[in-house]
């Protein structure tokens, strides 16, 4: 397949480039809140797993669970969600953007690929949708979904609830 050999031709080229950030310099997110009791809040809860806190979410319509990092500026996961993508069809050559590299908590810096997403939920049906984001696809099969800080701050300001387990995101 046509993609496949592009995404591996893509992870080679990424290994050569290397920047200064997990950020991907989106601006301007749209965004698309529904089904709240109160509209200016919308509580996503979490589950805790190893010490982070991870949230529920479907990429272009398939089921993945994130972690909130609020230590990664951007969007970021691994070739093995890039794959799942492009096994059910909801991936493809134009949702290529580029490269970048990406500090990661050590210092070192990792390549990735780059490429958009058409659409993020989060938290469900009452959480809330983000259209065309950027994200970095890294070639570790292991690492995980991350939701950084570049994606929220174009939608809410965020609070971490650990009473009632919940992340809450209230609008500008």
């Amino acid at each position: 397949m046509r993609a496949k050999k592009y995404i591996l031709i893509l992870g080679a080229i990424c290994a050569l480039i290397f920047l200064n950030a997990c950020t991907n310099g989106q601006k301007n997110t749209p965004v698309n809140l529904k089904g709240t009791k109160n509209e200016n809040v919308v509580r996503i809860e979490y589950s805790e797993l190893g010490g982070v806190k991870t949230i529920p979410i479907k990429v272009n319509g398939v089921s993945m669970d994130a972690i909130y990092d609020p230590g990664c500026s951007g969007m970021h996961m691994s070739l093995h969600e890039l794959q799942t993508l492009l096994k059910n069809g909801k991936f493809n050559e134009n949702d290529i953007v580029g490269f970048s590299g990406s500090q990661v908590a050590d210092g070192s810096i990792v390549p990735n690929a780059v490429y958009q997403i058409r659409e993020i939920e989060i938290g469900g049906k009452d959480g809330f949708k983000l259209f065309n984001i950027e994200t970095t696809v890294s070639l570790n099969q292991e690492a995980p979904v991350l939701l950084g800080n570049a994606v929220f701050d174009q939608v809410a300001s965020v609070e971490v609830d650990n009473i009632n387990e919940t992340i809450n995101f209230t609008l500008k």
